[in-house]
């Protein structure tokens, strides 16, 4: 069975993008030394939405996945024409499904808190690795919807300080019931 991963980067402050969904502010804190190619070469499958699939080819870096089984969640229509890349328009439940029966690598669940916070509402995220970059944007596109899902325990596998000020926080999520605690006055 596949674990399935978030791995994703934001500001001090929580946001992912600028308001433009630019992701130029991050760009700098982001690199391969950062441990991303040890965490790649153990993903066989990339799941993403239609909005970071759309925002790609705007990076100017190539399609960053090859060879990796790539699933792009829409409501739309439309195809990939990506070697091994295919548009899912069966819905997130099904998807999870699809996920769960992988069993040749992790699943990164890629871009976005939409895609990431609807993973964890639906139970499937097992674990979430956060870059978080010293630089305030102020504004921008939130790590998390305001939509989120309620209260989730995580449970927190480590801290590593990296390059350039960033700081890797990996998390393993539970999926059980968190009691609200209760604020003295």
């Amino acid at each position: 069975m596949a674990v399935i991963r978030g791995l994703i980067a934001a500001s001090l402050d929580g946001y992912v993008a600028d308001p433009d969904g630019s992701v130029e502010a991050l760009a700098p804190f982001v690199s391969v030394e950062h441990g991303y190619q040890r965490f790649i070469d153990r993903v066989a499958t990339v799941v993403m939405g239609r909005r970071t699939y759309d925002l790609i080819p705007s990076l100017g870096i190539g399609w960053p996945y090859a060879g990796k089984r790539a699933l792009v969640l829409t409501s739309g229509r439309g195809s990939s024409v990506r070697e091994k890349t295919r548009f899912w328009t069966d819905g997130l439940p099904a998807l999870v499904d699809h996920l769960r029966d992988l069993d040749d690598g992790d699943v990164w669940v890629v871009g976005g808190g939409r895609l990431m916070a609807g993973m964890i509402a639906a139970g499937a995220l097992d674990r979430l690795e956060l870059l978080v970059a010293p630089v305030l944007l102020g504004e921008g596109r939130s790590l998390f919807p305001k939509s989120s899902p309620g209260l989730r325990a995580m449970r927190l596998n480590g801290v590593e300080a990296l390059e350039r000020g960033v700081v890797l926080l990996d998390y393993g999520l539970s999926y059980r019931p968190v009691r609200k605690l209760a604020v003295a006055s």
